[in-house]
């Protein structure tokens, strides 16, 4: 395994991200360490589907495939949701915490990656976290 950091951006790090709230410098931050292969980084499938549907109820569907596209085109590894992957996340999946959230948690431990966001409940479900503020 690489000795470099390797980092799988949550949906709300996006979110954050891409609405330019506070915390989206230290993302765009760890963007940058991964375009100059400082760093390594990664997104879970499912976190596609979450910006698809949230940008499609808040905007419309084309800013919704733009802002997939972006995540799809960017240096970032993507992550499918394997049989091992959907199995792990029903094992630290904790009553409040979604699914997704669990697959996306799933999926950092899979690559043995920190996650960044800024939800706490990852730390309950015994991933490794990148907070931004």
């Amino acid at each position: 395994m690489s000795s470099k950091t390797r980092l799988l951006f949550d949906t709300h790090a996006f979110l954050t991200f891409f609405n330019r709230e506070e915390g989206s410098e230290c993302i765009r931050n760890h963007l940058v360490s991964i375009q100059n292969e400082d760093a390594e980084g990664f997104v879970a499938t499912i976190t596609l589907t979450e910006l698809a549907y949230i940008y499609a109820r808040k905007a419309d569907a084309s800013v919704a495939r733009l802002r997939v596209l972006q995540v799809q085109h960017s240096k970032l590894n993507l992550i499918p949701l394997t049989a091992e992957i959907a199995v792990d996340a029903s094992t630290i999946k904790r009553p409040g915490i979604s699914v997704a959230d669990a697959i996306i948690a799933a999926s950092a431990r899979s690559v043995g990656a920190s996650v960044v966001t800024n939800d706490l409940h990852f730390s309950k479900m015994g991933v490794d976290v990148t907070g931004y503020p």
